[in-house]
């Protein structure tokens, strides 16, 4: 089959891109790891290994956060482990030999991350190169809850002061 250029010229793009997710909390799965785009496997600038983790909500919603996967970076994973839903044994991790660097192996850090449940603050904040990105940060379960609670709250207030 030949490719419709002429088609796709007029074709609106970024179908294939999900929605943001929007800033504040959330309720979310990891739905995907990646390691590396054309340019190669993810590295910092110190060539330490990352990752690029994707977080998704009910409604399909996305935000992803970079992942340096070293021992100085180490705590960036360890807390967002520490939050899932239920959460990661890290004492476990550190008697069985795990560490940041081995979410650098594609099929490790598949069946470690994808799946797991957890609550995020996001903050979209923008780059030097005029992009914008998520910056994610994990919540506790109760904080969230307790968030919750309090929008519902006052939500409940505003509509019985209302005089319609």
């Amino acid at each position: 089959m030949t490719f419709n250029w002429t088609e796709a010229s007029n074709t609106e793009g970024g179908g294939e891109y999900a929605e943001r997710l929007p800033a504040g909390m959330h309720k979310v799965q990891i739905t995907g790891v990646v390691h590396g785009g054309k340019g190669g496997t993810f590295e910092s600038a110190k060539g330490d290994p990352q990752i690029l983790i994707i977080f998704s909500d009910t409604e399909a919603r996305e935000a992803a956060q970079m992942c340096t996967l070293s021992e100085k970076a180490g705590w960036v994973l360890a807390r967002l482990l520490k939050s899932c839903d239920p959460p990661a044994d890290l004492v476990k991790m550190s008697e069985s030999g795990i560490s940041p660097q081995s979410f650098a192996d594609p099929e490790f850090a598949e069946t470690n991350l994808v799946g797991r449940n957890l609550c995020i603050r996001v903050e979209w904040k923008e780059s030097q190169n005029g992009k914008s990105y998520s910056d994610i940060l994990p919540v506790d379960m109760g904080e969230y809850d307790a968030a919750l609670d309090a929008a519902q709250q006052s939500m409940t207030t505003a509509t019985e002061e209302a005089p319609f």
